[in-house]
């Protein structure tokens, strides 16, 4: 038995350090657990093993690492694994001086991998990046984070549950909300129309202009896979994502034009319900949610509304038609998307212009 609050520490860094070394610098991957009366079983394999295994059990890569004992048999018959029992001087559980499941599995979860099949990514690229001196980049780089972190911010502060995570590709950033289903999904909306806004309005308050990148944006929805790279004293590492929708993330935004915002074609079930809906309809729900933000400032000036809608060519009504794009990428790998524009009206001032218009572009188009 566990002791307080210092005896459930210990016991924390005590099963991190043991996971840690089945974890083997990363060649390992953990996949589940389940706790026993005298400790805990794993089920650990070389992560060579687990990508290549054929029609793995469904758990392998989804949901909770800790399982049920049929599902924890079921899976490591799936994977060819014998468990590993680790002997504990503590007991798992839910009682007086026992270690809770729930903090055994965060420490877990840092030593697997897992696939969302679902979830939004905004890809961040510096336009030029390459050519710019080192304190240049440097300088973008810092600029563009502030604005990321002051537009992560701002959402929460009226009300939109987002925590912004982000990887580096060197001249940018890949973004994504923590939380996951479509509403998630939508919030991480919000924070990229919230950073355009915050990053077109330090391109008129800054004096030092080298310091503002020029950006192009892509964002897309789809699958991905997770991981982390712990450290050995603990806590969680860094968590990194990748898979189809960072894929085609890099692939349009490299056919995309200076300061073009992409939204990649996407059709996903709504959270709690059957419906689907389409990058229109993404962009309608970003934009209502938009609308219930209200008083927020940017350096000193109040925003009156926000316009974020998908371009497209103009029809006979006078109306636009929201325009499906296609592009080919250098492996000849088909891509489709659409060209969108965010307006940002501050209650005093001159607008702040996101994106391209239809007619800018030179893409080819798919009818």
């Amino acid at each position: 038995m566990m002791d307080g609050s210092n005896g459930s520490a210990d016991a924390t860094r005590s099963l991190h350090e043991l996971f840690f070394r089945l974890w083997r610098f990363g060649s390992n991957a953990l996949v589940g657990w389940t706790a026993t009366p005298v400790g805990i079983e794993i089920l650990t394999i070389p992560k060579i093993r687990l990508f290549a295994a054929q029609q793995p059990h469904r758990r392998v890569f989804s949901g909770d690492r800790l399982m049920g004992a049929q599902t924890f048999c079921d899976v490591a018959e799936s994977l060819g694994l014998q468990p590993i029992e680790l002997r504990l001087d503590y007991r798992i559980g839910e009682g007086a001086g026992e270690i809770p499941p729930a903090s055994v599995e965060r420490v877990f979860s840092s030593f697997a991998i897992t696939r969302t099949e679902s979830r939004a990514l905004f890809l961040l690229d510096i336009v030029g990046f390459s050519k710019f001196k080192p304190e240049e980049q440097a300088s973008q780089l810092a600029t563009m984070e502030f604005a990321l972190n002051i537009a992560a911010e701002t959402a929460r502060g009226h009300g939109v549950p987002i925590d912004m995570a982000r990887s580096t590709t060197g001249d940018g950033y890949y973004v994504w909300n923590k939380h996951k289903g479509s509403d998630a999904d939508v919030h991480l909306g919000v924070g990229l129309v919230l950073y355009l806004a915050f990053s077109a309005a330090l391109a008129r308050v800054v004096q030092m202009q080298s310091a503002i990148p020029t950006i192009r944006a892509c964002l897309g929805v789809g699958s991905h896979y997770s991981y982390h790279h712990p450290e050995p004293g603990g806590p969680t590492g860094v968590e990194y994502i990748v898979g189809d929708v960072t894929i085609s993330a890099a692939r349009l935004i490299g056919g995309a034009r200076p300061g073009q915002i992409l939204i990649g074609d996407f059709h996903r079930i709504k959270d709690d319900s059957d419906r689907q809906i389409d990058v229109p309809a993404f962009l309608n729900e970003v934009g209502e949610r938009l609308a219930r933000i209200g008083n927020v400032a940017v350096f000193g000036s109040r925003l009156a509304r926000f316009s974020l809608y998908p371009t497209g060519p103009r029809q006979t009504d006078g109306g636009y038609r929201a325009q499906r794009l296609r592009l080919v990428d250098k492996h000849g790998f088909e891509h489709f998307f659409f060209n969108a524009k965010v307006n940002v009206f501050p209650e005093t001032g001159e607008p702040y212009y996101c994106g391209l218009r239809h007619e800018d572009l030179l893409t080819a188009i798919d009818k």
